[in-house]
């Protein structure tokens, strides 16, 4: 384990995370745990569980931002909710059994391989993003009247996904969530649709976190130093996403997340 006490790169990693997280609903685990891993040497479970510490306040301050400038579908929320939290429930279950008759190299190996695997989706579907037809932005009093009862089936088991995702890699919420709703959803706009993957995400991590306190992973030093810098950033961000299009980034970061993939495996 590295040393974790307060050390200004990890700081600067998390602001940079944060704002990313508040820009675009992307960036958290897709950026924190491949750095911690591959940067510092921090093994996988320890960069998990850290990751998903340290966004809990991060991703809560992203949903109140995101929340008071009316950028939040809650009714979205409360879909993905009611599939992610069980999947993380079960995300978390099966690492502790496999903890238990593989030990923590079992644990470590499965999500160096699933961190792999997950980047390069991750970068394809950002890469894939600015090629979507053009969604209805209207929004507002409207949006409630696009989810029909097909739709919500399949967000609750997009929830149910991302999910069991985020327990095992901490990545999924923002990476996968908001380019599938994107799909699935119509009539909202994007940044309605990343205001409701960073609220999800808000009451998803905590429950992932939890889990990964209760197996013992959390490095609760290199969780804080993160937190000091993505706690601003993701403030930053978030007041951006009414103002800058996302687009802009999706190709370097999904070139970068190819480079850690590679790495990884």
């Amino acid at each position: 384990m590295v040393d974790s006490s307060l050390d200004p790169r990890i700081v600067v990693v998390g602001f940079v995370v944060g704002t990313l997280v508040g820009l675009s609903g992307v960036g958290g685990g897709s950026l924190v745990t491949p750095l911690l891993v591959l940067a510092l040497g921090v093994p996988p479970a320890i960069a998990v569980s850290a990751d998903l510490l340290h966004s809990v306040p991060t991703k809560i301050l992203g949903a109140i931002v995101h929340h008071r400038q009316g950028t939040v579908e809650w009714r979205l929320v409360r879909l993905l909710a009611l599939g992610g939290v069980p999947g993380a429930l079960l995300g978390i279950g099966a690492l502790a059994l496999l903890q238990h008759h593989g030990g923590l190299v079992a644990v470590n190996t499965l999500m160096r391989h699933a961190l792999a695997v997950l980047l390069a989706i991750a970068a394809l579907a950002m890469l894939l993003r600015p090629f979507l037809g053009r969604r209805d932005e209207r929004g507002g009093e409207q949006s409630d009247h696009s989810l029909v009862i097909w739709q919500d089936v399949r967000v609750i088991a997009l929830g149910g996904m991302v999910g069991l995702l985020v327990s095992v890699t901490s990545i999924g919420s923002g990476s996968l969530t908001v380019p599938l709703l994107y799909f699935l959803v119509g009539g909202l706009s994007l940044r309605r649709l990343v205001g409701a993957d960073v609220a999800f995400a808000a009451i998803l991590v905590p429950v992932a976190a939890a889990g990964h306190w209760q197996l013992g992973h959390v490095d609760v030093r290199l969780a804080a130093n993160l937190v000091l810098g993505s706690l601003p950033g993701v403030v930053l961000g978030s007041r951006l996403c009414a103002r800058v299009p996302d687009v802009w980034f999706r190709p370097a970061m999904a070139g970068i997340l190819l480079f850690a993939c590679s790495k990884l495996i």
